[in-house]
């Protein structure tokens, strides 16, 4: 009886798996007929990506913390004293034609009764996290892409709410009605196009791209518009005459790799026909920095040694603080150094050993910016930046030498007391060494406004 079974059972089997072997031909047949039959602009419908974009979203927060501020134009930048620009600008400011990037005085010509409002990063954080909370209601896969905006994978879950743009409805009265923001939200078969529908209708928008509008939608679409074209490849298309994607969808693969390489003209040529394989990449799965850096802006442009050594020495001590924080170390350390007329210069050096203490990295810069041929020193300098780079998250032995162990000690008490009672409670006496310096960091940090003196 038994080997009667399992005769039976195997049959079984062969006719299951000579069925699907015919389904899976059927298959493959018909998506290549109906792929050429419906051309390059049709997607699959393969995945379901939620987009969602708060809207103005420091302008917003700032309007909804203070109401005097509602109805206003509002212009959200950095210290309005220094050489700022607006981070946003509430929707009655862009009436006037402000822009998110626009520098401070430039937006004050345009929209001279704006009220200006410092920027809490702390606060905008605070209340997306509570937004990404709402996303994760409905698909444990999100993807914070900035502070204002994150993706949503609906792929595997629209169906248990009642579709994706049930979601997308529920989400805005929920961040609405919880926390009065607006929001827009844009659903495609791929991030790309998701992120360009949340973008079409704003504020509190919803639209969703089907695969067979596609087409339609990118023909006169301006190749600006796409997440991916820059200035500088929009300048470059321009000038050849192309302006729209649908333009740009025409142009041979051939011509793009000669052009910007194999990987950035296969990229581009996915743009140009909505094309975008890229996964949702939920924040658990992200994968460790490749590098990380600082940069800094000064007040006024300076030449003045002291200055720049001590903002620098700041710039590779948060660089430091983060390297350690992460468990990096880095041995490829690059400096920075924008003029006044911006004509920006950038230098790199690699090392033979790993580095994470702010100080190290600060005598690595000033070799690699003084040098044979100095990068500062020339013409007044306006922005300084740092970045360490070539990152190993292992642990060094070679800190527990003997002769490291004490630095070692040292450095990690100072972190202990910068996480417990905030950020530069205990920095270095050389950031204080020049008065110019002290002078500078008033804007920054205000318990430095006792420094009047050269003598103090």
């Amino acid at each position: 009886l038994l080997h009667g079974t399992n005769v039976y059972i195997s049959a079984a089997l062969q006719r299951l798996l000579k069925f699907l072997g015919r389904q899976r031909r059927w298959r493959g047949r018909f998506l290549r007929r109906w792929r050429r039959r419906r051309g390059w602009w049709r997607v699959v419908m393969e995945r379901l990506i939620l987009h969602l974009d708060m809207n103005a979203f420091f302008a917003s927060v700032e309007q909804k913390s203070n109401p005097a501020l509602r109805g206003k134009p509002v212009f959200v930048c950095g210290n309005r004293h220094s050489r700022t620009v607006v981070a946003t600008a509430s929707y009655e400011a862009r009436a006037f034609g402000v822009k998110t990037g626009m520098p401070l005085h430039e937006a004050l010509r345009l929209c001279p009764h704006a009220t200006l409002v410092e920027g809490n990063p702390d606060k905008y954080a605070f209340l997306f996290r509570q937004v990404a909370g709402m996303m994760e209601r409905y698909s444990p896969e999100i993807e914070i892409y900035s502070i204002d905006e994150a993706f949503l994978d609906l792929s595997s879950t629209a169906g248990r709410f009642g579709g994706a743009v049930a979601i997308a409805q529920a989400l805005q009265r929920q961040v609405n009605g919880e926390l009065g923001l607006p929001c827009s939200v844009g659903i495609g078969p791929n991030k790309l196009l998701a992120k360009l529908a949340s973008g079409l209708k704003k504020p509190n928008g919803l639209t969703q791209i089907q695969p067979e509008q596609v087409q339609r939608l990118l023909a006169d679409l301006p190749i600006e518009e796409l997440c991916g074209i820059g200035r500088a490849l929009q300048a470059v298309f321009n000038a050849r005459g192309i302006t729209t994607c649908g333009e740009l969808a025409h142009v041979p693969l051939e011509w793009l790799i000669s052009r910007f390489g194999s990987s950035m003209g296969r990229h581009v040529w996915c743009l140009a026909r909505g094309i975008d394989e890229s996964p949702v990449v939920p924040n658990h799965n992200t994968p460790p920095a490749k590098s990380m850096g600082h940069m800094h802006t000064l007040p006024h442009d300076t030449s003045d040694s002291g200055v720049i050594r001590g903002v620098l020495l700041d710039l590779c001590e948060k660089v430091g603080r983060r390297l350690r924080a992460a468990g990096a170390a880095g041995r490829t350390i690059t400096v920075t150094i924008r003029y006044r007329d911006f004509t920006t210069f950038s230098r790199a050096h690699t090392l033979g050993r790993f580095l994470d203490d702010g100080l190290d990295i600060y005598e690595e810069a000033c070799r690699i910016a003084i040098g044979d041929s100095p990068i500062w020193g020339l013409s007044p300098i306006r922005l300084i930046g740092v970045s360490v780079s070539s990152l190993s998250y292992e642990e060094r032995q070679a800190w527990w030498l003997p002769q490291m162990i004490r630095r070692r000690q040292l450095v990690t008490a100072c972190d202990r007391v910068n996480d417990r009672f905030g950020e530069d409670t205990v920095m270095r006496a050389s950031t204080l060494e020049a008065y110019a310096t002290a002078r500078h960091y008033a804007i920054k940090h205000p318990r430095w406004n006792n420094f009047n003196s050269p003598q103090t």
